[in-house]
């Protein structure tokens, strides 16, 4: 069994590489999209809303939830795939920690950014 950085190594140079590209891409893309419609809204930022804004923290998490748990799945079962390629046994809990760097957070930081951005540039009237 190879320890974690030689197993990261080979993830990184071996087949499915390219996944480390465009499942963070297409998280960043649906955070920009969400994040411009929550400023539309005049909804507060996305992390913030799901952390310190009680009346609004369920619907918040909901809606992040509706718009990236299909490329979220999609993410947990591509690395399931390449990790029974490459290393013919599957880790599950690597499968999970992958799917949430890869969509979670690029996706959950877009949305936020874009947010605040977008009202930034609507309160000065550049928008």
């Amino acid at each position: 069994m190879l320890e974690l950085p030689e197993r990261l190594a080979q993830e990184l140079s071996g087949p499915g590489r390219f996944r480390f590209i465009i499942q963070p891409l297409i998280a960043i893309i649906l955070g920009l999209r969400d994040g411009r419609r929550d400023a539309e809204a005049g909804r507060p930022a996305y992390l913030i809303s799901v952390f310190f804004t009680k009346g609004s923290r369920l619907e918040s998490l909901r809606s992040g939830a509706r718009s990236f748990v299909k490329p979220f799945v999609f993410a947990v079962l591509l690395d399931i795939v390449v990790q029974l390629l490459i290393f013919q046994d599957l880790r599950i809990w690597s499968a999970l920690v992958v799917g949430t760097l890869l969509i979670a957070l690029p996706y959950s930081l877009a949305r936020g950014v874009t947010n605040r951005f977008v009202r930034r540039r609507r309160r000065h009237g550049s928008v």
